[in-house]
């Protein structure tokens, strides 16, 4: 779990024009140096660092991290229930999803609604995240630990005492300022939590489809994107003789194709025009960054190859590795036609969706030169069937996103 999370996290702090740049694996941080000084181990202490990296899952779009600095309540508020909503339906996060529901609630108000537990954690998270904000905004920010510790020991009722004597302590020395301020993720994030939450296998599919959640709602041209790649490449990978584990890890390619996607503004996805060479430059990047992120997650292999491979070609002209037909593997060539399949027959910013006839067509010209052609003529074949699934798909997510509160 916690490998996952950090991948996630990294991505989501590193887009390109994204206002809170390492908020995210800072916020964990202190987190985690809080929560040891107060004594908090095995799942308490894995727990408030997890959901610490994930506490601003529910901020989808660009615009709304940039509200959160500026402290609108109404995004505050929607943020906190949508990364609630999100995390619920996975069985492996409830209690983080709990964290993350109250992490802009302050200590006078959390302590009398919730359990102890969720109250300590969800506040501590709280207190990391309104250091981290101030912090950002100071440079050399060691010459001004007086200040910030003065400001947020101002703000008794918001915060636990014993968070802020813990956070007094922790930050007496320069090392705690220098590291915040010069962040290293491979030091300050990678640790022995000492207690490790393992997902299993058959649950991989779940919180693959709450990511492509995440994914999707960035652009409403791409909220079911992700739900109709996973299903076509399901039916696909079925009759390509995929079974059991390997069938699986093909659906979860499918649902985290487009993962890469956190780290490119809406302005650029959702343009519709043609893109500057600037900008199709950081929307190509978006395949290294989903490879970037799976390939830390261990025990999937070879699931971020699938999923980073959907901009390959066979004839070699692809991106980002320029792979060509010898090494590019089945599943990857799978998920490459679901891909194109998918967006053919869904609306985009710069176009309608296209009927199935128009769709058939355009994948007949791709086959043999940009798609395997075995792969294509079966979807061209059953391209009635493929639209249904698109149609199903559309259901499928709609629902989805109206009871988690996610707008697209």
């Amino acid at each position: 779990l916690s490998s996952l999370v950090f991948a996630i996290a990294e991505l989501m702090d590193r887009g390109y024009g994204n206002p809170l740049n390492l908020h995210q694996l800072r916020t964990s941080y202190i987190c985690r140096l809080i929560a040891r000084e107060l004594g908090m181990k095995g799942k308490d202490f894995e727990d408030v660092v997890v959901a610490a990296a994930l506490h601003d899952i529910g901020l989808v779009k660009f615009l709304d991290k940039k509200k959160v600095l500026q402290d609108d309540e109404n995004v505050i508020y929607q943020h906190s229930m949508v990364g609630c909503n999100m995390l619920k339906k996975f069985p492996y996060t409830k209690r983080i999803a709990d964290i993350i529901y109250y992490h802009h609630t302050s200590w006078d108000t959390v302590r009398n609604e919730t359990d102890w537990s969720i109250a300590i954690s969800s506040n501590i998270v709280h207190f990391a995240d309104r250091l981290e904000v101030i912090a950002r905004s100071y440079t050399a920010v060691v010459l001004y630990a007086s200040e910030i510790k003065k400001i947020l020991c101002e703000k008794r009722g918001d915060f636990s005492p014993d968070i802020i004597d813990a956070f007094l302590k922790i930050s007496e020395k320069d090392l705690f300022w220098l590291r915040l301020e010069y962040f290293k993720k491979e030091t300050e994030v990678f640790f022995d939590p000492q207690y490790i939450t393992m997902i299993p296998r058959d649950k991989l599919i779940d919180l693959a489809m709450i990511l492509s959640l995440l994914i999707d709602a960035k652009s409403p041209f791409t909220k079911v994107h992700s739900q109709g790649v996973a299903a076509i490449s399901k039916w696909l990978g079925s009759l390509f003789g995929f079974k059991g584990v390997e069938l699986s890890h093909l659906e979860v390619a499918g649902y985290l194709h487009d993962l890469g996607k956190l780290a490119v503004p809406e302005n650029i996805l959702d343009k519709p025009g043609k893109l500057t060479p600037e900008e199709w430059a950081v929307m190509k990047s978006h395949v290294f960054f989903t490879y970037r992120s799976l390939e830390q997650i261990p025990n999937i292999h070879p699931v971020h190859l699938w999923a980073a491979h959907h901009h390959e070609r066979i004839n070699g002209n692809g991106y980002p590795a320029g792979i060509g037909e010898e090494k590019l593997p089945l599943g990857s060539r799978i998920v490459a036609v679901a891909d194109v399949t998918t967006a053919l027959l869904e609306k985009r910013p710069y176009r309608e969706e296209m009927s199935p006839y128009r769709a058939s067509s355009i994948l007949k010209d791709m086959a043999g030169k940009d798609l395997d052609e075995k792969i294509v003529d079966v979807v061209v074949r059953n391209m009635d069937y493929a639209n249904s699934i698109i149609r199903d798909a559309v259901e499928v997510r709609e629902e989805e996103f109206e009871s988690m509160g996610i707008s697209a």
